[in-house]
């Protein structure tokens, strides 16, 4: 047969005509075969081979095969198949001769294999015996044709896709001559898995493999889940990373490692390096899946996550630009996140740290958002040892800059989220600031201006952001005049570039942001440089006199960006003010602010520029006394206090604006609220405690028509009734009148200020007026003490006081009411006076008491003479004795006064400061610090040209002379300051006079707030004096523990003396 059978024509036609006998011969030649006995195995064997061997001869074409060739193909193979069936091995062998030809991608050879396949039923034997070695053979013959996409007609290509994925490879269970049953796959595994690989790595340009792949995915997923080999997983694993690279495979691998963490565990090395490959090929979607799927999904069973951090810092720098942004968002998101979540060991901190840095030197927009999932990690990074690497980490930030994005919110703002984490963690880790001030100042700087100095730059919103964290890795220590100049000429030159340019609204509202920061930062490098060069103050000033020129709110009744930057500098300008040349150069800035607030109304101007006075009025008292006009102005016709404390201080400079605006003064004194009488009965005290004959009689009038209806007089009151007493000690004259006024007050309203001023024109009457007037005024105060209505202590006492004055000018008068006095022997400060009407020895204290009476009655005398001398050029006869008297006193006529301007006496000042401004360990600083000012007063005072005058000039005009010149000596012995004191008490005794050994004084610095109030609202003043104090500020209040009479006017004299404030 196998002859007859080779003989065959190929000619189609011919075949076509010769089939008829061809068929008839065939079954011809199997009858004898069977009849002749001849061994059919052979004869089986031979017809095979010569059938395989005609269809490998038959030439190729385009045309369909003739049925009649295929019909003798299934003839002969039915023949075979028959009883005795030869081996499948043959059947095998031959089938894979065809397989094995070159060119087999056509129709013919298709028809052929269909019809071994059906025919003979290869695959069902072959799978059913387990044919290891057949199956193999036939896949490695199929492995040896590629399949291409486009290699022949679309027809033929889908009939083979249809063949081998659905015939010779089939999805379904119920299929059995086939060659991919599971339990065949099962138990061949090594060999599909070799085939498996093979085909995948052909199916990215096949798509008859990929449907093979497919239906084998489908039969056994888990086919790479185990291998017979150990070796065969590593062998396969490679296979994933090399080219062409096989997403099946990979997609197969992945699946059995995230099923089996007993192979990632056994080749854990292998995977990074497979997934480092892939990455570095630009294959991300087949490296996330290895990262997604098996690495994070057995993280927390099975990861060395130093080698997976490692192996990400090798292959970031190595990953094309053009897909660092997809690695990011795919896989880099997904790792970091899972790294900043878990429990790590301490020592891969700096590895985190290192791949920190690599993927913010991707620089995409994906990537910040990875940095910041891992470094912001609580409690894990050595912060103090990285420090070093924070300058790479800000100048990778940096970088950002170049990229330009044009929606208000982006994935790049995590840059800003990066740097404040940083500035948090510098706060604690001062060393951070080594590594990033310089970076970052220089980085802030050129984000602030432009690059081509023309200030037209914009930056995209997430470098302003960048920038507003950046302040925070600046070290404010080291931020020089130069630096601070810098920004502010950045910062000024966009308020200009705002009244120009028109910038959308996203730039415009982040920009808006940063320059706010910017300018609060300015502010607090202004605290920290605290004094500046004029230049940068002459910078400032034309600064803000451009912001004054814009608007306080945009249209949509937001405050101005313009406005809050000249605000937050301008709070901290007065305090940085050192010398008048620089407080002078914002001149047109006070102006300004003045003119807004009163001609415009602008209250928020109005509060600048009286804070700015406060500050700075107290300090450089020349520059303030420029403005005294608009002070008197403010306080006067717009009846605001916010500067009235400062007119006192200023009123020695010039008194001419003063003299001019007396007259409103007093008409306007009563207009406004308790703490407004009181500041301008303050002011009124100081005039007329320099210059009483300024006051009118028709000023008095008013004075006291305007007191006269008020009935709830309280402190506020003092400083009126103390300066109406030296005007009644100057023309006593004018107060005939108003007597019965200040009576009313003693009586009805117990107000010891009346009494006080009552008692000056009392003495000063009996000066001029003699012994008639002395007995008037002894028998109106002891009716006092007569009255129904009770007096009370304090006054009692001072009614005892002004007796014993009056005596001293007229003692006969005075013993001439003995008796009458007799009726209040029970109290001490009458037995007092009692012993001094007869001329008793009396105690120490007491002889001390009325030498004090002396003092002052000297004063008072000098008053009254004075102005007697203006008045008239002749000096009564009678009051010979007085002058005389009057002139051992002249250098203390101060201490009538209740708030002293007095200043360092000149007879030993200059000499002492000398000895005491020299730099030793006991010099002007000990001194101050003894007395009890604070470091800050000390540092400020020892930026004058004399500072130990400045120190004593303090001490001076807080404490009476007497007691500020004691207190003086008293500690400059205690220091170890001999020579200095020796000085002073020499100069005192050549002045006539004679510094006590002890006085009953506190020696220190009194506090600076002083608090008035009524008795009903104790409680309240007390609390408020807790706050104040808890705040730094130290309080002097009356608690009605002091008693009463001189003791308790020594200590309010004392207490409004050293305030700076009163309340």
């Amino acid at each position: 047969m196998d002859k007859f059978i080779r003989q065959l024509t190929h000619d189609n036609r011919a075949f076509q005509d010769q089939w008829p006998n061809t068929f008839d011969k065939i079954h011809e030649l199997i009858d004898n075969c069977e009849q002749k006995n001849t061994n059919i195995l052979v004869f089986k064997i031979k017809a095979l081979d010569a059938i395989v061997d005609y269809i490998l001869a038959e030439p190729i074409t385009s045309e369909e095969p003739v049925y009649v060739k295929i019909a003798l193909i299934k003839l002969i193979l039915k023949f075979i198949i028959n009883d005795p069936l030869p081996s499948l091995t043959d059947i095998a062998r031959h089938f894979q001769r065809i397989l094995d030809v070159n060119n087999i991608f056509n129709e013919w050879y298709l028809s052929c294999i269909e019809a071994f396949h059906y025919e003979c039923q290869l695959f069902q034997g072959l799978s059913s015996t387990k044919s290891i070695d057949s199956i193999g053979s036939i896949f490695q013959s199929l492995q040896k044709h590629p399949f291409l996409n486009d290699q022949t007609n679309k027809d033929m290509e889908e009939k083979w896709q249809e063949y081998l994925s659905r015939r010779l490879f089939s999805p379904l269970t119920m299929d059995t001559n086939v060659l991919n049953r599971e339990e065949t796959m099962v138990a061949m595994r090594s060999t599909f898995q070799q085939f498996f690989r093979s085909i995948a790595c052909m199916s990215h340009q096949s798509r008859i493999w990929l449907a093979v792949v497919e239906t084998l995915t489908r039969t056994l997923p888990t086919i790479f889940d185990s291998y017979k080999n150990p070796n065969d997983a590593q062998i396969y694993l490679r296979a994933c990373m090399e080219p062409p690279i096989s997403s099946d495979l990979i997609y197969l691998m992945v699946k059995s490692y995230k099923r089996n963490v007993n192979l990632l565990e056994e080749n854990f090395n292998l995977v990074l390096t497979v997934i480092e490959k892939l990455l570095t090929l630009n294959h991300l979607s087949e490296a996330r899946q290895f990262v997604i799927q098996v690495v994070l999904e057995h993280f927390d069973v099975f990861v060395n996550m130093e080698a997976l951090i490692q192996m990400f810092i090798r292959v970031c720098p190595l990953i094309h630009a053009d897909y660092r942004n997809d690695f990011c968002h795919e896989i880099l998101s997904s790792v970091t996140y899972k790294l900043g979540n878990v429990k790590c060991n301490k020592s891969l901190a700096p590895s985190c740290f290192d791949l920190v840095l690599c993927i913010l030197n991707l620089c995409v927009i994906e990537a910040p958002k990875c940095a910041e999932s891992l470094l912001e990690k609580k409690e894990f990074y050595p912060w103090k040892e990285l420090a070093p690497r924070f300058n790479d980490l800000v100048r990778s930030c940096v970088a950002y800059e170049q990229i330009d994005i044009k929606s208000y919110w982006s994935d790049l703002d995590s840059l800003s989220n990066i740097l404040r984490l940083v500035g948090d963690r510098a706060k604690i880790n001062m060393v951070i600031f080594r590594a990033t001030h310089e970076p970052a100042l220089q980085a802030v700087l050129r984000w602030s201006r432009s690059d081509d100095n023309d200030n037209t730059k914009i930056w995209s919103t997430h470098v302003y952001r960048m920038a507003e964290a950046m302040f925070g890795l600046i070290d404010q220590q080291k931020i020089t005049a130069d630096s601070f100049s810098q920004f502010l000429k950045a910062l000024h030159q966009k308020i200009v570039d705002n009244q120009q340019v028109d910038y959308e609204e996203n730039i415009r509202i982040q920009m808006r942001s940063f320059f706010t920061t910017l300018a609060t930062h300015l502010a607090k490098y202004i605290e920290l440089l605290k004094t500046l060069p004029q230049e940068v103050h002459r910078q400032l000033a034309s600064f803000i006199v451009d912001t004054l020129a814009c608007p306080i709110q945009y249209e949509n009744g937001q405050t101005s960006f313009e406005h809050i930057a000249a605000m937050q500098l301008w709070y901290k300008i007065g305090p940085c003010l050192t010398n008048d040349t620089d407080a002078r150069l914002y001149g047109s800035c006070i102006k300004k602010l003045y003119s807004l607030a009163c001609d415009d109304n602008e209250k928020t101007f109005y509060d600048w520029w009286s804070m700015f006075w406060n500050v700075v009025g107290m300090k450089l008292p020349n520059v303030a006394a420029d403005y005294v006009e608009d002070f008197l102005s403010d306080t006067i016709d717009r009846k605001n206090i916010a500067v009235a404390s400062l007119l006192p201080m200023l009123y020695t400079k010039c008194p001419e604006p003063y003299h001019a605006r007396l007259n409103d003064l007093i008409n306007v004194i009563f207009d406004g609220d308790a703490a407004y009488v009181s500041l301008l009965g303050h002011l009124f005290l100081v005039i007329v405690k320099e210059h009483p004959e300024l006051i009118t009689a028709n000023q008095l009038d008013h004075l006291f028509s305007s007191i006269e209806g008020r009935t709830d007089v309280g402190y506020e009151m003092f400083s009126i009734f103390q300066g109406l007493g030296l005007v009644a000690n100057a023309k006593p004259y004018l107060f005939h009148n108003y007597r019965n006024v200040l009576l009313r007050f003693v009586v009805e309203q117990h107000n010891l200020s009346a009494f006080n001023c009552l008692q000056q024109y009392f003495i000063a009457s009996t000066i001029i007026g003699g012994e008639e007037t002395a007995n008037e005024c002894l028998t109106i105060l002891i009716n006092l003490l007569k009255t129904d209505t009770g007096i009370t202590n304090d006054i009692r006492t001072q009614i005892f006081h002004a007796c014993q004055l009056i005596g001293i000018i007229n003692k006969t008068t005075l013993h001439a009411k003995r008796t009458d006095l007799m009726e209040f022997q029970s109290y001490a400060e009458c037995r007092t006076l009692i012993d001094f009407i007869d001329g008793n020895k009396m105690s120490e204290e007491n002889q001390a008491m009325i030498n004090r009476t002396r003092d002052e009655l000297g004063y008072i005398e000098k008053r009254v003479i004075t102005n007697l001398n203006v008045r008239v050029n002749v000096v009564d006869t009678q009051l010979s004795n007085v002058t005389e008297q009057v002139q051992v006193h002249t250098k203390e006529i101060e201490r009538i006064d209740a708030k002293t301007l007095s200043y360092v006496p000149s007879e030993w000042g200059r000499q002492v400061c000398q000895l005491l401004n020299v730099k030793i360990d006991n010099d002007w600083r000990l001194l101050g610090k003894r007395f009890g000012y604070s470091t800050s007063e000390l540092r400020h005072w020892s930026m004058q040209a004399d500072p130990c005058m400045t120190l004593l000039n303090e001490w001076f005009m807080t404490h009476k002379t007497d007691e500020a010149t004691y207190g003086l000596v008293k500690m400059l012995e205690e220091i170890g300051r001999q020579d200095a004191a020796k000085i002073i008490r020499e100069a005192v005794v050549a002045a006539g006079e004679l510094i006590p050994d002890d006085m009953p004084i506190e020696i220190k610095r009194l506090p600076p707030v002083f608090l008035s109030y009524q008795w009903g609202a104790q409680k309240a003043v007390t609390n408020l004096k807790k706050h104040l104090e808890a705040a730094g500020y130290s309080c002097w209040m009356d608690t009605g523990q002091m008693g009463g009479g001189d003791k308790l006017f020594a200590k309010i004299d004392a207490g409004i003396r050293g305030a700076k404030v009163i309340i």
